[in-house]
């Protein structure tokens, strides 16, 4: 059953979540209603689905990976369950004193998720449960401290957990400002390519430098997106080669500008240009002969 939670506006200047998928923040953000008063959830990615977004397509499941990845929640197993619980969430929400406790086991001690990347949790709200009454509602009282940063660290678990919990390690090595706009883009791109092939794409040494190359060329801010727009171009030359990232790498440029535009350029829309340039140029060449008292062009026979 969904419940009604708090948030802040600082959710969508995230840098992390901001060159995600839209739909992963919209995914977060429903995490939130379909926890408990501990933040904690089944992880049952069909169900999920059904809740959050009943009327269109969407792999929850790669979704949720990606959040995983990037510290935002953590997957979990206790006593052959899957399970969800959503990072910080206990310190930032004030659920409704009328909400029962969690029945969920939560995650042991330093059980977290891997490769977190500094991800700040102070957006998901700090506003008293007892605000999201209708005569309390006010702007100010869902943003009281959201610019304020946050110094403490992960709450760690008081009690102690199940011995069969299972999760991922963190990595003690802090990633690079560059590698972490590797991996966004890399991120980008495979959320596109699961969604339109169902698959993951392959990733080995060579693509890791060519995801840097493409990183130097467009930008930390831009790579990604123009990597998930380039697996929705559908020319039947990427489409032959799946969308491979190399030939990304190879027209970045291009692929580039069509995002900007808007306008996907195909084999298709080629041709009818070329033929577009071709009347243009007949017209011009008519028009000068005309003009120099010479006999009509074959453009001018023809359109007789």
């Amino acid at each position: 059953m969904a419940r009604a939670r708090n948030i802040k506006p600082a959710l969508f200047t995230n840098e992390i979540l901001g060159v995600g998928h839209p739909l992963c923040t919209l995914l977060f953000q429903g995490l939130w209603l379909l926890a408990d008063r501990s933040g904690r959830l089944e992880d049952r990615p069909l169900r999920i689905k059904a809740e959050i977004f009943p009327y269109r397509e969407a792999d929850v499941d790669a979704m949720l990976h990606w959040l995983a990845h990037k510290g935002f929640i953590v997957r979990y197993q206790a006593d052959g369950k899957a399970f969800i619980e959503v990072l910080n969430f206990t310190k930032h929400q004030n659920p409704h004193k009328n909400e029962k406790e969690s029945e969920i086991p939560s995650v042991s001690e330093g059980c977290i998720t891997s490769d977190i990347l500094g991800t700040r949790s102070e957006f998901i709200g700090s506003a008293p449960a007892d605000s999201l009454s209708s005569d309390l509602l006010i702007p100010d009282s869902l943003i009281p401290d959201v610019l304020i940063p946050d110094s403490e660290t992960l709450p760690i678990a008081e009690a102690p957990a199940p011995t069969n919990i299972q999760a991922l390690k963190p990595k003690a090595k802090q990633k690079t400002d560059a590698q972490i706009a590797n991996a966004n883009t890399w991120d980008a791109y495979t959320i596109a390519y699961l969604e339109r092939y169902g698959v993951e794409p392959v990733r080995n040494a060579k693509v890791n430098g060519q995801i840097a190359q493409l990183v130097q060329r467009l930008g930390a801010i831009e790579a990604p997106q123009v990597a998930m727009f380039y697996v929705t171009i559908n020319d039947s030359f990427f489409i032959r080669a799946s969308h491979e990232f190399g030939l990304l790498v190879a027209r970045a440029e291009g692929i580039r500008t069509q995002w900007i535009t808007g306008r996907q350029v195909n084999a298709v829309t080629a041709r009818q240009v070329e033929n577009a340039q071709a009347n243009i140029n007949a017209a011009q060449e008519a028009s000068r002969s005309i003009l120099e008292g010479g006999a009509p062009n074959a453009f001018l026979r023809r359109n007789r």
